[in-house]
C-alpha cells in the first residue's frame, strides 16, 4: 500500500535537494538548513493536503462516518493547507535567495 507520508516526504526531499543544487550552482552558496527543512516539510503539506482534499470530496458518506456531515469544512481545511504551504514554500525560497546575493 502506498504511504502518502513518504511519498509527500520523498517529494519534499527532491524538491529541496533540487533548490540546493540550484543555489549552489547559481550563487555558488549553500542555503541556511532550516530554510530546506521548511520546504521539505511545506512540500510534504501540499501532497497531504491535496489526499486529504480528495479522500474528503470522493469518498461515500458511509465511509466517512461522523465525519460525512463536515465534508465541506475538512475540505476547506485541506484547500488551508495547500494554500499556506505553497506560500511557505514561496517565501523561504525567496527569502533565502535574497540572502543568498547580499
Amino acid at each position: 500500500m502506498l504511504n502518502l507520508n513518504l511519498v509527500g516526504l520523498y517529494i519534499g526531499m527532491l524538491i529541496g535537494g533540487c533548490f540546493l543544487l540550484f543555489a549552489i550552482i547559481r550563487y555558488k552558496k549553500v542555503p541556511e538548513f532550516l530554510e530546506i527543512v521548511v520546504i521539505i516539510l511545506s512540500c510534504t503539506g501540499v501532497v497531504i493536503g491535496l489526499h486529504l482534499g480528495f479522500v474528503a470530496s470522493t469518498i461515500p458518506d458511509k465511509e466517512l462516518g461522523k465525519l460525512a456531515t463536515h465534508r465541506v469544512p475538512v475540505v476547506l481545511g485541506a484547500l488551508a493547507v495547500i494554500w499556506t504551504s505553497i506560500g511557505s514554500i514561496y517565501k523561504t525560497c525567496k527569502q533565502s535567495i535574497d540572502n543568498l546575493t547580499s
